[in-house]
């Protein structure tokens, strides 16, 4: 794939769908009529990757476990790092064809299945989306009112150069683990308020709970309930969730290169 653009780009050889380039994996064999159950997750370290099969749709049903308000029929799926989605696929649509990653050079390094109907022959085809587009406020119920919340400041910004190079990330102007431990009380509901100062999106992730994203780019919206969001370049986001797993918790950036420099909080109860 060539080399990267700069000694600190992580790049890859390959890409796999279960540990099969799409060269060396079986085809998923179907029948016209049947629908298909594909619960996915994005287990790259670094990199966000964006899914299609021609002639198909995919039904959204649940997002990281967590059945979705507002199941919806989309061309593609986004999934960023350690995120994971439920969809169901309406065979109907009868021939060859790749499942796989809309990034023609991911497809190329072997993120990709083969889907074949029964009966069909011949090479499998890919066929390009019109365009790429996902929205976590389609999946989601309108606003509500929230119940009374305390609210928890959470601002992303670049921290300057490590020593050997690698950018350094802060949360609150500060990098892990200089940064100020958040002490929170079991029982009570927290409102996290996201500003994004970076050009990068990150993948926010909350261990030991799950929240519920209630504004997105100051639009607001309830019920979809996630532990893993990503949040765009330059933008803002809300998620509120129940603090009831007593403990140290850490929330943190799940692009494994942010996250080993700088982008982790804890969290813990008092």
């Amino acid at each position: 794939m060539g080399p990267p653009m700069n000694a600190f780009d992580v790049s890859y050889q390959y890409a796999r769908f279960n540990d099969k380039l799409m060269s060396a994996a079986e085809p998923i064999r179907v029948r016209n009529g049947e629908r298909l159950l594909l619960r996915l997750l994005n287990a790259s370290a670094t990199e966000a990757v964006s899914l299609a099969l021609p002639g198909h749709r995919f039904t959204v049903i649940a997002m990281d476990g967590n059945p979705v308000p507002q199941p919806r029929s989309v061309e593609t799926v986004v999934l960023a790092v350690a995120e994971r989605l439920d969809v169901v696929i309406e065979m109907n649509a009868p021939g060859v064809w790749i499942l796989g990653s809309t990034n023609d050079s991911d497809r190329t390094k072997g993120l990709g299945r083969v889907i074949e109907y029964a009966g069909s022959t011949g090479a499998p085809v890919w066929i390009a989306p019109v365009e790429v587009r996902w929205d976590y406020l389609d999946f989601a119920n309108e606003p509500k009112e929230s119940a009374e919340v305390e609210e928890i400041q959470m601002l992303i910004a670049p921290a300057g150069l490590d020593r050997d190079g690698f950018q350094r990330w802060s949360m609150n102007g500060e990098p892990y683990p200089e940064n100020p431990v958040i002490q929170i009380h079991h029982g009570r509901r927290y409102r996290m308020v996201f500003v994004n100062s970076s050009a990068e999106s990150h993948p926010l992730h909350l261990h030991r709970h799950s929240f519920e994203l209630v504004s997105l780019a100051g639009k607001k919206c309830s019920g979809l309930i996630k532990d893993v969001v990503s949040i765009a370049p330059y933008s803002s986001m809300k998620i509120e969730f129940e603090a009831n797993n007593p403990g140290k918790t850490l929330f943190h950036c799940h692009q494994q290169v942010h996250m080993d420099f700088g982008f982790m909080h804890l969290l813990d109860y008092v």
